[in-house]
């Protein structure tokens, strides 16, 4: 089974432990467990979590103490951390960089709610969700091309009475299921367009519950949800749309006339749901659009400043080399003056392309403008970074490039030249000095005669 995500939870009671364990992985969260502050920290830099809870009874420090360590952790600053305290501790763990407060985790309703909540703020939501989470997840296993809905209540004769009553009157596949496969279902991508869900099951509420569950997902989260109501539960409805409901039915649809109106409503609700998805995926390609250069398909000036910087404070967080490459063809003008502009493009497009194939797969590429382009380089030193450049320099020269047919020559050379500046020592003074000293490398290489690589100190040395 895929689990929704990663839960570490520290006590120093073993049976709180594994109580916990049972209860998180029931509603599908993946779960590891630590005795101790110090175990804590050190599997959290293994299993990467996405949710640190941490109990009262820890043997070998204080909350606040591993609430310190933890954010301390690369990648601590987004860890999402709920901490069991009482009195001063708590002020404490929140200034220790605690994202909330839980009194008992005996009280489910109000961990999983909390979790819940962690997990519709966690930044990795956002990123998960690009660019396959604008809509469901394939469902190749399904026969029917019609959108899929799917009810659930406590008792399954409710539920199918509610397909029967609808079936024939709505343009959409109706399958029925338990809350429990409901979410395991979610937790394998099996998602539908539409839920509806009656608010009472085994216990009242629990369809609330089930709802706020299924929008935590980021699998789920943009599925329609509807709400059956009994009506001597009316009182529910608003507490249903605040929860993110998109409509409350009245759970009797054994009427005709009843059914008649359901069936419109869903169908409504299901209407909202594709408009929702063509414009979070207009919006994506927006943004997508903005941060690629269209001619060649490398990202652009806008996306790669922004990301170098990310990638040179993880490289100084957690320790690690970090090389750039600012790289310029050569003599670039004159192709164009001589053969046009559109060899000028084809020109960029094929060193595009080298440039790719040259560089280890974790490398950020980036056409900067004009007939300029830059490589990042994670967790590579001196040696390594000037090795990829030299690749780089004899992709681009080896062979000639093909141009077009309206072009008066069938193809021509090019090369270029590069600056390359690493991080480390006096360098860490930030990305935009890293990527200045690779620049002045590269105007180095250019008065050396072109075609050639220059590492960045031979520029200060100069």
């Amino acid at each position: 089974m895929n689990f929704t995500g990663r839960i570490l939870v520290v006590d120093g009671e073993q049976h709180t432990r594994i109580n916990m364990k049972v209860r998180l992985t029931s509603a599908c969260y993946a779960v590891s467990t630590a005795a101790s502050g110090t175990e804590a920290l050190r599997r959290a830099g293994i299993v990467r979590p996405r949710i640190v809870v941490i109990g009262v009874s820890l043997p070998d420090m204080t909350t606040a103490d591993l609430c310190h360590g933890l954010r301390a952790l690369p990648g601590g600053g987004d860890l999402q951390i709920l901490a069991q305290a009482q009195g001063e501790a708590r002020i404490a763990a929140l200034q220790a960089g605690a994202s909330a407060l839980i009194d008992h985790m005996d009280d489910d309703l109000t961990l999983l709610a909390r979790i819940r909540g962690l997990m519709r703020t966690d930044p990795q939501n956002d990123a998960a969700a690009l660019p396959s989470g604008l809509a469901e997840p394939a469902t190749a296993f399904q026969h029917d091309s019609r959108p899929r809905a799917v009810f659930i209540s406590g008792q399954a004769d409710i539920a199918l009475g509610w397909r029967h009553a609808l079936q024939g009157q709505v343009d959409f596949s109706i399958s029925v299921c338990d809350p429990e496969r409901a979410l395991a279902d979610a937790a394998r991508g099996r998602v539908p367009e539409l839920y509806l869900i009656a608010a009472d099951m085994n216990q009242p509420g629990d369809g609330l519950r089930l709802m706020s569950e299924l929008r935590s997902r980021p699998g789920s989260r943009d599925a329609g949800f509807v709400i059956a109501l009994h009506a001597e539960r009316a009182e529910l409805a608003e507490m249903a749309l605040d929860l993110g409901a998109g409509d409350v039915l009245a759970a009797d649809m054994a009427n005709p006339v009843a059914a008649a109106e359901a069936a419109i409503r869903l169908e409504t609700q299901l209407d909202r749901k594709r408009e929702a998805d063509q414009r979070r995926l207009a919006a994506q390609r927006q943004m997508q659009l903005a941060s690629l250069d269209p001619l060649t398909g490398l990202h652009n000036r806008r996306h790669a400043l922004p990301r170098l910087a990310r990638l040179h404070d993880q490289a100084l967080s957690e320790g690690d080399p970090l090389a750039v490459i600012v790289m310029d063809l050569d003599r670039f003008k004159a192709v164009n003056d001589n053969h046009g502009h559109a060899a000028g493009d084809a020109v960029l497009i094929s060193v595009a392309q080298r440039l790719a194939l040259a560089l280890p797969p974790e490398a950020l590429l980036a056409r900067m403008g004009g007939e300029e382009f830059l490589a990042v380089l994670p967790r590579h030193g001196a040696d390594a970074a000037l090795a990829v450049a030299e690749e780089i320099r004899l992709q681009v020269q080896e062979s000639p490039v093909t141009l077009p047919p309206e072009c008066a020559a069938n193809e021509i050379h090019v090369s270029l030249s590069a600056g390359v500046a690493v991080l480390g020592g006096e360098l860490a003074a930030g990305p935009e000095k890293l990527l200045a000293r690779a620049d002045r490398a590269l105007l180095l290489a250019k008065a050396m005669g072109r075609n050639r690589i220059v590492m960045a100190e031979a520029a200060l040395a100069a």
